[in-house]
Formats: C-alpha cells, sequence, structure tokens
C-alpha cells in the first residue's frame, strides 16, 4: 500500500516534469528568475514566476547544508530557510554529499516521507481497529500534495506527528525522535512539541513533560549555529505575519475572493470561500473534541494545531493558496485522524474541502499542459 502511494506520487511527478518542465526534473523546485543561482546549478529549470517558490532554497540547503559553498548568498532569507534543516540534511547525507547526485537524491528523500506516512497511517488506523487501507489518506493530505509539486518539507512533519502519536505509549525513546524530528523539519513542529509536552502535564506525568521539552534543543543549536549565515539578499523574517490579524484574513478572503484566468474561477473562488469558513470551524471543531475527551494524544495535537486560527489569519498569507494548506495542515490532519479513530466522518471535512482546493488545482494546471502539449 505504503509503495503503492509512492508509486502514484511518482507518476504524478513524472507527468509533471514531462509536460510542464519540458523533462527537466528540477522544474518541481519552483526555481523563480528573480534569483540567482551558483554556477553548478546553471542547468536548472527556471519558472516564468518571478519569484518562484519556497522549495528552490531548501534545494540550495542540500546541496551546502553549512554554507561551505557559500550557497546563503542565493536565498531569500538563509537563516530562516537553513533552520528547516531536515529533509535538506537528509538529501544532503544520501546524496554522499555530491552535488550530481542531490536532486535525485532530493526528491527521494519527499517520496520517502510520503511511504513512511502512509505506512504510519496505516498503522495508526489498525490500531483504532480500522482498515490499514486508511493510510492512503496521507498521500491526499494537503501538505503532502504540496510537497509533492514543490519540493517542501511538510510532508515529513505530518509523518513525524503520526509517528510521535504512534509510538508515544510503547516506544517512549522512538516518540522522541520523532518530535525533535518534527520541530528539525520546520518552526511550526513546535506545535507538535507543545501538544506533547501539555498532554503529558495534564496526565501529571512530569518526568516524561520534561523529557519532551528536552526535544526542543537539537533544534536549539541548530537555530544558533544558523544565525551566522546571513546573506547579502537577507530580508525579516516571512513568520512577520504570525498572529498579526487573528480571524481578519479569513474574512476579508471570503468578502474579496482571488481572481483566477480560468473559465473555472468561479469554482477556485466557492472552495476558496468555503475553506474560510472550514478553517476557523475546524479550530472550533478541535476545541469541542479536546474537551470531550482531554486525555487523547491526538486530541492535544489538534487543540495545539487550533491556534493557528490565530496565529495563521493574516489576509497576506491566506492570499496565497500554495501557502496556508501546509500550515494549517497540523490543524486538519488531527482532526482527520479524529475521524478515523472515533468513526464521525463529518471532522475530516474541513480537510477534505482543502484537499479537493489543491487536487483541482494541480490537475487543471497538469491537464492545461498536457492539452498544450499534445496542441503542439
Amino acid at each position: 500500500m505504503a509503495l503503492a502511494a509512492v508509486a502514484a506520487a511518482l507518476l504524478f511527478q513524472c507527468a509533471a516534469v514531462h509536460f510542464q518542465y519540458a523533462g527537466q526534473w528540477t522544474g518541481l523546485f519552483h526555481h523563480g528568475q528573480r534569483w540567482k543561482l551558483p554556477e553548478e546549478l546553471r542547468e536548472t529549470y527556471r519558472h516564468p514566476d518571478l519569484s518562484g517558490y519556497d522549495g528552490q532554497f531548501y534545494r540550495l540547503a542540500a546541496h551546502d547544508p553549512f554554507n561551505r559553498k557559500g550557497y546563503s548568498q542565493y536565498m531569500d532569507n538563509p537563516v530562516y530557510r537553513r533552520q528547516r534543516v531536515l529533509v535538506p540534511l537528509l538529501a544532503w547525507t544520501a546524496a554522499l554529499g555530491r552535488p550530481a547526485w542531490t536532486d535525485a537524491a532530493y526528491i527521494a528523500v519527499i517520496n520517502g516521507f510520503v511511504f513512511i506516512g502512509v505506512w504510519l497511517c496505516a498503522r495508526l488506523a489498525r490500531s483504532w481497529a480500522r482498515h490499514p487501507a486508511w493510510g492512503v489518506a496521507f498521500l491526499v493530505m494537503p501538505a503532502t500534495l504540496n510537497s509533492l509539486d514543490r519540493m517542501l518539507p511538510d510532508l515529513a512533519l505530518l509523518a513525524a506527528m503520526s509517528g510521535f502519536l504512534l509510538w508515544r505509549g510503547r516506544r517512549p525513546a522512538v516518540a522522541w525522535a520523532c518530535v525533535t524530528a518534527a520541530v528539525l523539519v520546520r518552526d511550526l513542529g513546535l506545535l507538535v512539541l507543545a501538544g506533547a509536552i501539555a498532554e503529558a502535564g495534564w496526565r501529571r506525568r512530569w518526568i516524561q513533560a520534561l523529557a519532551y521539552a528536552t526535544a526542543a534543543f537539537p533544534a536549539y543549536f541548530w537555530w544558533t549555529y544558523c544565525s551566522g549565515m546571513s546573506g547579502p539578499a537577507s530580508s525579516r523574517s516571512p513568520s512577520g505575519w504570525l498572529g498579526s490579524a487573528p480571524f481578519y484574513g479569513f474574512l476579508e478572503r471570503f468578502a474579496e475572493p482571488v481572481s483566477y484566468s480560468t473559465r473555472f474561477a468561479p469554482v477556485f473562488q466557492a472552495l476558496d470561500a468555503a475553506v474560510m469558513i472550514s478553517l476557523p470551524a475546524a479550530a472550533v471543531a478541535a476545541v469541542w473534541c479536546w474537551w470531550r475527551k482531554r486525555d487523547g494524544p491526538v486530541e492535544w495535537q489538534a487543540l495545539s494545531g487550533a491556534s493557528l486560527a490565530l496565529l495563521a489569519s493574516n489576509p497576506v498569507f491566506l492570499g496565497d493558496s500554495a501557502s496556508y494548506p501546509r500550515a494549517f495542515s497540523l490543524l486538519l490532519y488531527p482532526l482527520a485522524l479524529i475521524a478515523l479513530e472515533t468513526g464521525r466522518w463529518i471532522y475530516a471535512l474541513p480537510c477534505a474541502i482543502l484537499s479537493i482546493r489543491l487536487a483541482l488545482a494541480l490537475g487543471g494546471i497538469l491537464f492545461r499542459a498536457v492539452m498544450n502539449g499534445s496542441a503542439v
């Protein structure tokens, strides 16, 4: 099942590379025209979009994780980007530090986390007396879809959460490693850590809570090391939108929908409106689920993710339909797991809406590329 999910992911990527990026796999990293590249990466596929997307910087981090080659000068905010080290470092390690192998290793790591995530999700389903085939749902999580399309590390964050939930009771050392990995994937992994500490504290397991707190140390030491990796293009941290406009972004995005240059624009605008309703509703549902079952580990993760309704509701952030699915997966994924565990499928509806929104967008882009290729 996990292998079938990886095969499906690779099939999508192969189609995207063939029809959208002229057969160049570096197109998956979405390098924009705005940013210069080092000489050894000059053959990179460039997107028409000037800015490109975040995957381009994580690729640079994979080629030079310790800034020995000075690749920080090619990043928009190297300190911020390099803090999210786990996936780039795994790719660099898998490639044995060889530049010629690094891109392939990075793509393999991303798809490796598809395998791990589906397998862990299947194990969770089995532990709740559900059919393990439900593990395939990991493949269509919003963070997974975005990560496969743009080489982003976010699916690794969901895999780390899954590992923590699976092993927290039986293998505490492995659960601790999963929480540590979550924080090293990206800073939002601190929410996974917060949920783990809060649950242990609620159960009055103070030693366990203290042990989980130490999971932040590796990230702290790495972030401290990264503070000396700034470059000439460094800008203010893009996380400045955090907590700056609680709930306002949902209202603005609902009242002023984004314009799309496609005949299906009304469909996407309707789905955007549904997403803007479902995200705050999901936060309320997460609090409700926690209130009903305050000793449930998934419920604590959902409660921790509910804070995103306050932290990540800036209208600027919500205007980027490729960004908010990544962050809010920390809210939607635990709710989907609660739905799987309890059979109350209404809790999976917000995640389903966002996944459908992303799948239609990605499918539409690929379909147009196929049709344009056929026309030629």
